[in-house]
């Protein structure tokens, strides 16, 4: 799973100031919570009841792309399920695609596609999380992923949660969209 950020590799520096005795810069930092991927939890509520199935997305998480990308190509319930199945992703697109080099992402944006951790960089796969209800999908998202939005399909439509919100209450992710644009 790829949801453990080091949240301390890069930080925030809250202010600096030069020593006029020493001449260096001296610098306060804090660990930085907003790194440059904009992780995502990606999830699809099953109908059989067994709880809600969910894939860590690493980049591009954001509304306008991995929401637009759900929204228009990943419709279908079948869809969602192929999507789901690649595991973990470290981009999302309109295809599925094949496999492909991990680090090609010219052949990668040329296809459209998926790069998912398993099928393309060859790590262990681990197929999904199984979660027990939406708020469960939202503390994964929060204190595993450190992601910033949470989509899940449920009943035909999909459904986003912004981290930043704090209302835990899901809403029509077209909605969201219509207000983008």
């Amino acid at each position: 799973m790829h949801c453990s950020p080091n949240l301390f590799s890069e930080v925030v520096i809250l202010n600096y100031s030069t020593d006029p005795q020493l001449g260096l810069v001296v610098a306060k930092y804090k660990p930085n919570k907003k790194v440059m991927a904009t992780r995502a939890v990606i999830g699809k509520l099953q109908t059989d009841g067994s709880g809600i199935k969910a894939i860590y997305l690493h980049s591009d998480g954001y509304l306008e792309h991995a929401g637009r990308i759900l929204d228009e190509h990943y419709r279908d319930e079948s869809k969602v399920d192929e999507l789901l199945a690649l595991g973990d992703l470290s981009a999302i697109d309109k295809n599925i695609g094949n496999k492909i080099e991990f680090g090609n992402y010219k052949l990668r944006a040329e296809n459209k596609q998926c790069v998912a951790y398993h099928r393309d960089r060859g790590e262990q796969h681990k197929h999904f999380d199984l979660l027990d209800s939406e708020l469960d999908l939202i503390k994964f998202a929060k204190r595993s992923c450190d992601a910033e939005y949470v989509y899940m399909f449920a009943f035909g439509y999909w459904y986003v949660y912004s981290v930043e919100d704090n209302t835990y209450e899901f809403v029509e992710l077209e909605d969201e969209l219509y207000v983008l644009k």
